[in-house]
């Protein structure tokens, strides 16, 4: 009886065990694949740091931000819709895909124009997205490219084609690495344009992959079938409705910043907020991979989500010990008056490594659980305590004080959220 019975927990500890590590082999995949698009992203703003003002660089910062936001808006949800939505297809996949890619690139594009125009009315401090009809359309075409590039994105990892989105990314990160680098050394006293145009044409020649892409197409047409998208509209305006809830703060934040205060303020920020966006990537990744397991798994989730919980706690207490002495120098690497504006700032911006790992968790136990309905007002909710806290912080005490009402704001996000959070990692099986 002792022996079958120890057997049996040698067998669940084995199984325990392997599951644990095939979460964390995903999860790093995921992690890893960021950690060289990072690298090589971070070796971009390097560039820009050492080469352009810190005004130049700040105002290119809130430039990107804004593309990416206006782009993750003019995808209308559609890159999650594919993702899930061709799979299941055996024919017309890039007629519905060349569809949606279409339809992302002119609503991105149309969306860039428009802030291009109305933003530097409304905050002198982006008068450069309108400089020159050259910046409006640098920056339109930016938008419109990101917006079809994340669909993209998604699509291919739906067809399991994640070589292409890979390489994809890495083209992106390399062309307009080398494309800033021609800049500085072609362009006397470039500006702002010049790096967020550098970044729409990284994004325009990281397309060579769809080459490849469509070459192997057999018999499915490629004329864009936009009468199916029209039908599956309502499902996608429901991801897209919960996609720009858990993205909106991490995006539009450099933009209120630069409004609110100034260019060269945004300069330190930016940069603050990346390291803070990196480290983030940890717990975003375990939940979601424990998500991608629960969801075929819901017996053995609450094991998985106290798993990468745990992990998540551990790595961000580590990670905030190591900034308290390292936040100056890591943002001295891009030069000192980076380090001088924003060191504190950072140490301030990675105490909220803990209630983003409650928000991820909370977000990907609804998602097993099928009522990210019932979280999604919770969520929007949050968003806008983020921005508001950083928004009345700015008011207050500049970049301190942007830190610290967003830490402010996400602290009683994580307090709503944390007690579902508690219920489903104290749950028996």
């Amino acid at each position: 009886m002792r022996s079958g019975r120890a057997s049996e927990v040698v067998g669940l500890l084995r199984s325990a065990v392997a599951a644990n590590l095939r979460l964390l082999a995903n999860a790093g995949s995921m992690v890893g694949t960021s950690l060289v698009t990072s690298l090589l992203g971070v070796a971009f703003w390097f560039v820009a740091a050492q080469h352009f003002s810190d005004a130049a660089v700040g105002l290119a910062g809130a430039a990107v931000s804004a593309m990416l936001l206006l782009g993750f808006v003019g995808t209308l949800g559609l890159g999650t819709l594919l993702m899930g939505d061709l799979p299941q297809r055996e024919t017309g996949r890039r007629s519905l895909l060349n569809a949606a890619l279409l339809t992302s690139a002119v609503v991105g594009g149309g969306f860039g124009l428009a802030f291009a125009l109305i933003a530097p009315r409304v905050s002198s401090n982006l008068a450069v997205l309108d400089s020159t009809w050259l910046a409006i359309a640098a920056f339109a075409a930016g938008a419109g490219l990101t917006a079809l590039s994340l669909v993209l994105d998604q699509a291919l990892i739906g067809v399991l084609r994640g070589g292409l989105q890979l390489g994809r990314n890495l083209i992106f990160a390399t062309v307009k690495l080398l494309a800033l680098i021609a800049v500085t050394v072609f362009v006397v006293d470039p500006g702002a344009p010049w790096v967020y145009a550098a970044w729409g044409l990284g994004i325009a020649l990281s397309m060579i992959v769809l080459i490849r892409f469509y070459s192997r197409r057999g018999s499915d047409p490629l004329r864009p079938d936009f009468a199916r998208l029209r039908e599956l509209r309502r499902l996608a305006a429901s991801h897209a409705t919960v996609n720009l809830a858990l993205e909106m703060a991490d995006l539009a934040m450099p933009i209120i910043v630069v409004a609110m205060l100034t260019p060269d303020a945004n300069a330190g920020f930016y940069m603050a907020w990346l390291i803070v966006g990196f480290l983030v990537m940890v717990p975003l990744s375990l939940s979601s991979v424990a998500y991608a397991i629960g969801s075929g798994d819901s017996k053995q989730s609450t094991d998985r989500f106290r798993f990468t919980f745990a992990i998540s706690i551990a790595f961000g207490a580590l990670a905030n010990l190591a900034l308290l002495g390292g936040a100056e120098p890591v943002l001295g690497v891009f030069g000192e008056s980076y380090a001088e504006q924003a060191t504190t700032t950072l140490q301030i911006l990675a105490l909220g490594f803990f209630p983003l790992t409650i928000k991820t968790h909370y977000v990907a136990i609804h998602r097993v659980r099928r009522t990210l309905g019932r979280a999604l007002p919770i969520v929007w909710g949050g968003t806008l305590l983020e921005l508001g806290g950083g928004a009345i912080g700015a008011g207050i005490g500049g970049l301190e004080g942007v830190a610290w009402g967003w830490l402010a704001g996400l602290a009683v996000e994580a307090v709503v959220m944390g007690g579902d959070v508690d219920r489903a990692l104290r749950r028996r099986q």
